[in-house]
């Protein structure tokens, strides 16, 4: 069984990664190819850059577009499942290329590649999704990807990425563990953490919550210390416009612009106690199930589709836009009530989200594509 990822390199995603390692200790054959920058990594996890080196910037280019179908028929064979790990309207031009070369294709969505994809560009992806054997995507995504793309039920499977990081956080998530980190960032004992978001783009909707927050009085704004990640999705103006108005505030923050490590990142997940998630939508991130793994109380817009960890029993706190601030106020108030009926969310996001769980997924959906090809 030989696996052919379409996906861009280098990764996007550190889950794409994981997943490898993860089949290959299955001794699952796995190769990806890039068919835009035209780069490939072979079995050994060597990155190849398929363009001539006398073709830079402009020729580069050319040879690009004059190229492309050739590599497909070079680097994809007879026989392989082919499965394409982010779904960009992009790749509708060539599926049928693909598809040519005998090969079973599944298309995983990620989330955003459905989610912030126009009216437009959903219309040229739907060739994606018809030509595709199979597609994986959250529980959550169903009901509004049915109503893009009707009729295509037979096809679909709900999967998800996993991550490496719920498994470490559940391991270092101690009492002792989290007066450790906070040291480590300078962050008093006696403060009430607050993460924001999880990258810096502007579709997490940081300013909605913070906007709240100049409404609060001195004394509980002397308790808080903000966290807002902004290593990924950084544009310099929206990135100043945060760091202006959260200055404004008077609250103690730490803005992380530098990437982390897997133990950095699980470490300020520990030391949070509240997470804020109002972005736009959302597919279920890893981020988001860390702070969960984390036991951190979690207060999210309502309008996010997280019916799925509902169904699963996690604890956590929704908000339509108009009462946010007082959802939040309230969380301060009994945070030592909410952190009990979080208490259980570790154990339940683990049993759903860790590789552990999610991987054998993955290989079943694989092997159901190989059935009958060896």
């Amino acid at each position: 069984m030989n696996i052919k990822i379409l996906t861009p390199i280098p990764f996007w995603h550190v889950c794409t990664q994981e997943l490898i390692d993860g089949l290959k200790k299955n001794s699952i054959s796995v190769t990806c190819l890039d068919i835009w920058e035209l780069r490939y990594i072979d079995c050994n996890n060597h990155i190849h850059n398929l363009i001539p080196k006398i073709c830079i910037g402009f020729t580069a280019k050319i040879y690009r577009r004059l190229f492309r179908k050739m590599i497909i028929k070079k680097y994809i064979h007879e026989n392989d499942i082919v499965d394409i790990q982010w779904c960009g309207h992009y790749y509708s031009k060539y599926i049928e290329s693909i598809k040519k070369r005998k090969v079973k294709i599944i298309a995983t969505l990620f989330g955003s590649d459905f989610y912030r994809s126009s009216i437009a560009e959903k219309k040229i992806q739907k060739k994606i999704f018809e030509v595709a054997d199979k597609i994986v995507m959250g529980e959550n995504m169903q009901k509004e990807f049915d109503s893009f793309f009707p009729g295509l039920d037979n096809k679909i499977e709900h999967n998800q990425y996993g991550s490496n990081r719920i498994d470490l956080i559940a391991k270092l998530n101690t009492l002792e563990n989290r007066s450790v980190y906070r040291n480590k960032f300078n962050i008093s004992k006696n403060k009430i953490v607050v993460t924001i978001g999880y990258n810096a783009k502007k579709e997490q909707q940081h300013l909605l919550f913070l906007n709240l927050l100049k409404d609060l009085n001195d004394e509980i704004k002397q308790k808080l210390f903000l966290i807002i990640p902004m290593a990924l999705g950084r544009t310099d103006d929206y990135v100043q416009k945060l760091k202006l108005h959260i200055k404004s505030l008077s609250i103690d923050y730490l803005c992380i612009e530098n990437k982390l490590t897997n133990e950095e990142l699980a470490e300020t997940k520990i030391l949070s106690d509240i997470t804020v998630n109002c972005q736009t939508t959302d597919a279920l991130a890893s981020s988001i199930k860390e702070a969960m793994t984390a036991s951190n109380v979690l207060l999210v817009g309502d309008w996010l589709p997280y019916q799925v960890y509902e169904k699963l029993g996690v604890f956590f706190e929704r908000s339509n836009k108009n009462d946010f601030l007082i959802r939040f106020f309230n969380i301060l108030e009994n945070l030592d009530l909410y952190k009990k009926k979080c208490q259980h969310n570790k154990e339940i996001i683990t049993r759903f989200a860790s590789w552990k769980s999610v991987l054998p997924k993955f290989i079943d959906t694989y092997k159901q594509m190989n059935h009958g090809r060896d």
